[in-house]
């Protein structure tokens, strides 16, 4: 399951998930963040999450296709939260992928918003 923040506005949007995200709601997701794109020319995401965010097996050829298709107009990422594991996926993708991405504790959220408003 997954919840718009309301501080999102314009290219800004950050995103709480609190457990595995089913397809349907991955396709909102998408949608979304294509419409801002496409309104914008990129985006800036903020996803806080408690755990390592997770998607239905079903959903997996969709966020394939999103990544292959838009991964380059998201212009940063911060991911929110506590778990090893978000840190080291960070790392991970800044060998590989051009987006800007920063791992931020709970505490500094504040911090991933400005990062992700400069």
């Amino acid at each position: 399951m997954y919840q718009r923040l309301e501080r999102s506005h314009g290219n800004v949007l950050g995103y709480e998930i609190t457990s595995k995200i089913t397809e349907d709601e991955y396709k909102q997701l998408t949608d979304e963040l294509r419409a801002r794109i496409t309104e914008h020319g990129s985006v800036r995401l903020l996803v806080r999450t408690q755990g390592f965010p997770t998607a239905e097996l079903s959903a997996l050829d969709d966020d394939l296709r999103f990544a292959k298709e838009h991964l380059s107009d998201i212009d940063r990422c911060a991911f929110v939260g506590d778990e090893k594991s978000v840190e080291l996926l960070v790392k991970a993708s800044d060998k590989v992928v051009s987006t800007r991405a920063r791992h931020f504790a709970p505490e500094d959220e504040e911090d991933a918003w400005a990062w992700l408003e400069e």
